[in-house]
């Protein structure tokens, strides 16, 4: 799906780099990594929403993928009511039409938000928002899903909820997802594998890959525990060699 090769980044400081990934189709990667670790660029590079200083960006078959991406605030504008910044994106690329309004409407039931479709977002929760979030990047029907800590405002049990959902367009729309968050139980629950980056600039300390046991308590197995204990240790001494 994405290969990023020698890749830096700097503004006036270094931030990112030298960094080589392969994220493979239809995977589920997270990205974890202290403040400043260059986790936020990283998506946004990945994304082309900013241009990497050196080093390469391909895509499979040469094809950049179609893309959506989900921000740490829901970024909705308020004036617009739900289905219209849903339908947003398609406005931009002269693609409003009925067949633009039905996906927008079928993504809205797909992640709860059915009847929902004239409020505004002052009339919704944190999570409702994020919802409607979510669904503006899947309207356009894309390849890559891309979050750049999408639940951390959220309460506890909302955000569950939240990652479970996404857990669900993953799996049934056979898309890649690359996930930036701060939380590393976060990371091992969802995720088929973890990258975790340095302090700034950031380079790649580990590229786990997540041994699942499909339970429905994943979390309370030995293989979750022993993950998420293995990371924190990583990020934690690399806080005292800071």
């Amino acid at each position: 799906m994405l290969i990023l090769k020698d890749i830096i980044k700097n503004y006036e400081v270094p931030v990112l780099g030298p960094i080589d990934v392969e994220i493979k189709s239809k995977s589920f990667v997270s990205i974890i990594g202290a403040s400043g670790s260059g986790k936020s660029t990283f998506l946004r590079l990945a994304s082309g929403l900013i241009s990497q200083s050196s080093g390469s960006i391909s895509y499979k078959n040469n094809i950049k993928p179609k893309m959506g991406f989900v921000f740490q605030d829901s970024t909705l504008l308020p004036w617009r009511n739900v289905i219209d910044n849903v339908l947003l994106p398609s406005e931009l690329t002269k693609q409003n039409n009925s067949e633009s309004i039905e996906k927008s409407i079928n993504w809205l039931e797909r992640v709860g938000l059915k009847g929902k479709e004239n409020s505004f977002p002052n009339e919704l929760s944190g999570g409702q928002k994020m919802r409607v979030s979510i669904a503006r990047a899947m309207v356009q029907g894309g390849d890559l899903l891309l979050l750049d800590e999408p639940f951390s405002a959220l309460d506890e049990v909302t955000r569950r909820k939240l990652e479970d959902d996404l857990l669900e367009i993953w799996e049934t729309n056979n898309i890649t997802v690359l996930f930036v968050t701060h939380s590393v139980t976060q990371a091992v629950y969802l995720s088929q594998r973890v990258i975790v980056l340095s302090s700034g600039p950031g380079i790649i300390l580990e590229d786990l890959a997540i041994e699942k046991n499909l339970k429905d308590d994943f979390e309370e197995t030995s293989e979750f525990i022993s993950q998420v204990r293995h990371l924190t240790n990583i990020l934690k001494k690399e806080g005292r060699e800071l």
